[in-house]
């Protein structure tokens, strides 16, 4: 099989909405991933044992699960039970929560490495509980944890390609459909690749420019 240019050129507007579907999802599943993440690691740092042990189940449940078993059991599983949701939601918020159990474990850890004179700095001016999160340890949270919830994300884009498995129209899921379609794979198998490794590097390029301001 050779390469058809022709055939590259009528592709592209369909591989253009496969690229335009896993921005949506991979913003929308990071929204996710980074809020609920912190509010994870909020929750285990302040529970007592029933709260931390929901926790911790939570992220064990979400880590140990592959994502793809997840994703077949909402979308055939949950029908069955009399809940039905589209493919799209169920993609995002699948990708959402599993990679929120990822960032709980980053900001948890960043929350370890601040200093505990800043706390007793806090109680010392009779901070709120409220205050005392909202204003000084949720931001060096967020500001420490940062290189490593970028790398999460990044490994959540790549991961949209497995929502074509359930019809998801992601840059994998077109890919496949046309190869499918037209009995052509080298095409758009060697173009979606090559544009999933064009859409990395903005995220490469902003990882890089942490860790050289971190160093």
């Amino acid at each position: 099989m050779t390469w058809d240019w022709a055939f590259v050129i009528k592709i592209l507007p369909a591989l253009g909405i496969g690229v335009w579907y896993t921005v949506v999802v991979t913003a929308a599943a990071s929204v996710i991933a980074l809020g609920l993440g912190l509010a994870l690691a909020i929750m285990e740092s302040v529970s007592k044992t029933y709260g931390r042990a929901f926790v911790l189940f939570w992220l064990e449940l979400f880590r140990g699960v592959p994502s793809l078993v997840l994703l077949y059991f909402c979308f055939y599983v949950l029908p069955q039970l009399g809940v039905t949701v589209p493919a799209i939601p169920i993609g995002i918020v699948v990708l959402g929560v599993v990679y929120a159990a990822y960032c709980s474990e980053v900001y948890r850890g960043s929350l370890i490495t601040i200093q505990g004179e800043l706390r007793d700095a806090c109680v010392a001016l009779h901070l709120r509980s409220y205050t005392k999160w909202r204003r000084i340890l949720v931001p060096l949270m967020a500001q420490r944890a940062a290189p490593a919830l970028l790398n999460y994300v990044l490994s959540l884009f790549r991961e949209t390609a497995v929502l074509f498995a359930i019809g998801v129209p992601v840059l994998m899921g077109e890919a496949n459909d046309i190869g499918y379609e037209h009995f052509r794979y080298l095409e758009p198998y060697t173009l979606a690749g090559a544009i999933y490794l064009a859409m990395n590097l903005p995220f490469l390029y902003v990882l890089s420019r942490f860790k050289d301001k971190h160093a």
